[in-house]
């Protein structure tokens, strides 16, 4: 441990002081606030995810319909987060969540319109989806650039994890809470329940007052050109400023790779790969499959907690590297003796390490770019996971038809592991 002051972000801080408990951000109202409202809104989408193909499966629309307006939602969500991000630069992230969220109410209770009046056209099923998947491109890049605007910066960290948490949470009840819905009550009811969701959240965020976005000291200035980053003279207004800032800069350029790699492998392995696994050589079926998505899940929740003890260490920037490789070698271990025990605890593994490494890597890139182009560099992130998204679950099916399902997850553990290891070779990256 180092004992003198460091700087990040125009903020002074004792290396050798201890950590920020974890609940801390809980005392601050804003992010109380922040918390609740994403939380309800997450398992809202849950519910959704889960109502959505049962309300277009019981009016007849079948599983191409089905398929044709989740390709037109997801096309426009992709398409308009950069959107989304030059808003936030613009507008503020706090406002554009509001309004998304809003609208995105809106937007579910037409649904609920749609429904009730039996068969619904595909026209109509369409109209709806892409509307809603442009509000959810908008809204993405600011619920990753808002929470330097509602917490003190020594909470940024604990912050990130209980965000995480809270996700990790949503995911498991949003799904379950829509499939207990759809068996035992009408699908419209899920579709309600969601909009309220969406309209609890944006009540939450109007009542937040979040801090004055701080005007960028030399300190800051110097953070960023220690990162490597680069100001233009039109001081990132444009997008093109950013392009070339993100290229620039070494945090910004490596966790565009990572979480381009990262999604390439992750999503084919967890959503193809896994499933033939467990049907196929594991020989246990979607129980199996099941058992080993627990387990992923309390990897993140436990890998959340711990995230923000990485920023404490002395050579945090070196280590992240390491967990960032041995999470890709946990993820070649899930296949190992065609073990459910292995393969749940391998998953385990992984999630953990990848909960640890997106705390890390979330604050540090809150903490140092610029605040006036934080909304677009987190819309280059999400752009990155929403194009390797279908161009993963594809490659993984089309792989399959020749391969065995261990092949595929070695190689997807051998691809984040690579990724990871670029990071070696640039200096300011490994002394984050």
């Amino acid at each position: 441990m180092t004992t003198g002051p460091r700087r990040v972000a125009g903020t002074a801080v004792t290396a050798g002081e201890p950590a920020v408990r974890l609940l801390a951000p809980l005392r601050e109202r804003r992010f109380a606030l922040y918390l609740i409202g994403q939380m309800l809104s997450q398992v809202g989408d849950g519910i959704y995810l889960v109502t959505l193909p049962f309300v277009m499966l019981n009016q007849g629309g079948g599983p191409v319909n089905l398929g044709v307006v989740l390709a037109c939602y997801g096309a426009a969500r992709l398409a308009f987060f950069p959107v989304g991000g030059a808003l936030v630069d613009r507008l503020g992230a706090r406002p554009v969540m509001l309004a998304a969220d809003a609208l995105r109410a809106l937007v579910v209770l037409g649904f609920v319109v749609l429904a009730a009046y039996g068969r619904i056209p595909l026209w109509a099923m369409i109209a709806v989806a892409v509307p809603f998947g442009i509000l959810g491109g908008i809204f993405m890049p600011a619920s990753f650039a808002v929470l330097p605007q509602i917490v003190r910066p020594e909470s940024l960290a604990p912050g990130n994890s209980l965000i995480q948490i809270m996700q990790s949470t949503s995911r498991i009840v949003g799904p379950g809470l829509g499939g207990t819905l759809v068996g035992s009550l009408k699908s419209g009811v899920g579709l309600l329940i969601d909009a309220f969701t969406f309209l609890v959240s944006s009540l939450t965020l109007m009542a937040i007052r979040p801090s004055r976005p701080a005007v960028e000291t030399a300190d800051e200035t110097a953070a960023q050109h220690a990162d490597g980053g680069v100001q233009d003279s039109d001081q990132l207004r444009t997008w093109r400023s950013v392009l070339r800032y993100a290229v620039s800069s070494p945090l910004v350029r490596m966790n565009l790779l990572t979480t381009l790699v990262f999604n390439l492998a992750a999503v084919g392995l967890i959503e193809v790969a896994l499933p033939s696994f467990a049907q196929g050589p594991l020989g246990r079926g979607a129980l199996g499959f099941g058992v080993m998505m627990t387990g992923l899940g309390a990897g993140s929740v436990i890998g959340a907690l711990l995230g923000p003890t990485l920023l404490r260490l002395r050579r945090r920037g070196l280590i992240a590297l390491f967990l960032g490789i041995a999470e890709g070698l946990a993820m070649m271990g899930i296949p190992v003796g065609s073990s459910l025990v292995v393969a749940t605890a391998a998953l385990f593994t992984a999630a953990s390490l990848q909960a640890i490494v997106n705390v890390f890597y979330m604050t540090m890139l809150q903490q140092s770019v610029p605040a006036r182009a934080l909304g677009r560099v987190m819309s280059l992130l999400v752009t990155c996971a929403g194009l390797a998204y279908p161009a993963s679950a594809l490659l993984t099916g089309s792989v399959l038809g020749t391969a065995d399902p261990e092949v595929v997850i070695i190689v997807a553990g051998l691809g984040v592991s690579a990724a990871f290891s670029v990071g070696f070779f640039s200096r300011p990256y490994r002394n984050l």
